[in-house]
């Protein structure tokens, strides 16, 4: 169980941006994913969600997930898992014409125990 929770979770770290994202800096992307772990710290999915264009393409070890309203859903069922104080620190940051490739890691509790990935 915690396995599955655990590569759950880690679709939380990995993302596809549009072509907004293909001019932003390495500040604005470390202030996105503050934003998107503050909006999973607080449940919010619409916010977590608007962090993806329309057209967004999500692939996480729990599948591929074609654009907002699918990452949306996906991103419900994650916040459903009852993760908490969820952190995340990009180590990796690639972009290729629009598509915009992030990799770190990330930290969250599950009751009291301790998850990272």
């Amino acid at each position: 169980m915690v396995r599955t929770i655990v590569l759950a979770a880690f679709l939380l770290t990995s993302a596809c941006y549009g072509a907004a994202a293909q001019q932003a800096t390495d500040d604005q992307y470390a202030d996105l994913q503050k934003n998107f772990a503050a909006a999973y710290n607080r449940k919010d999915v619409d916010a977590m969600a608007a962090a993806f264009t329309d057209d967004a393409i999500r692939v996480t070890p729990s599948g591929m997930f074609v654009g907002r309203e699918a990452i949306r859903r996906n991103l419900q069922d994650v916040v459903n898992l009852d993760l908490h104080d969820y952190s995340v620190e990009r180590n990796v940051s690639r972009s290729f014409g629009n598509f915009v490739f992030n990799a770190g890691e990330w930290q969250a509790k599950l009751g009291d125990h301790p998850l990272h990935g």
